[in-house]
């Protein structure tokens, strides 16, 4: 028997929002540039309804708050840099904050 109506099946992968800040991180720091451009990779593979999904990707994630916003902080590199990112699970949109070394991460000043 012939469809006339198929059933599309359609999935939502993941956006992010924000590469540029990644380009010129990795153009200053050349070792980042592989392991930022496996994360991109990954990230528009996914499909994220929820942190747990997010932390199935990517054990090494954190959620960090500061004031009323929440982060989901990425470790790259094997955590020689900190990706800063708001993400929309609902939305599959990752907004990325900021791209930072570690020790500059840890300075906090990305949380103004």
């Amino acid at each position: 028997m012939f469809d006339l109506f198929p059933k599309c099946i359609h999935n939502v992968y993941v956006k992010i929002i924000g590469k540029l800040i990644l380009q010129e991180f990795w153009q200053q720091h050349k070792r980042a540039k592989k392991p930022l451009e496996r994360w991109i990779q990954v990230v528009e593979e996914a499909e994220w309804h929820n942190f747990s999904k997010i932390k199935q990707t990517f054990r090494t994630c954190d959620v960090v708050k500061s004031d009323d916003r929440r982060f989901v902080v990425f470790d790259i590199g094997g955590n020689k840099y900190r990706l800063v990112t708001t993400v929309n699970c609902e939305g599959q949109i990752v907004v990325i904050k900021a791209a930072l070394i570690h020790s500059d991460y840890d300075k906090e000043k990305w949380k103004d």
